[in-house]
């Protein structure tokens, strides 16, 4: 019996893909609701909105 040959190179996806993703399966509107559920939404402006650490913690998940 013969072995196929098989690399253990992970390929690496540009994170763009990774958020455009993210975004086709679960929607901006659902993350929303699911926050306003969770009474997290914020009360200010940030630099980094709750919104998108739901999609970094996501992504992180991912790889």
């Amino acid at each position: 019996m013969q072995l196929k040959e098989f690399s253990l190179i992970n390929p690496k996806l540009e994170a763009s893909l990774v958020f455009q993703a993210i975004k086709t399966v679960i929607s901006p509107e659902v993350i929303a609701q699911e926050l306003e559920k969770s009474n997290s939404v914020e009360k200010r402006q940030r630099k980094l909105p709750a919104s998108l650490v739901v999609c970094l913690v996501i992504a992180m998940s991912l790889s």
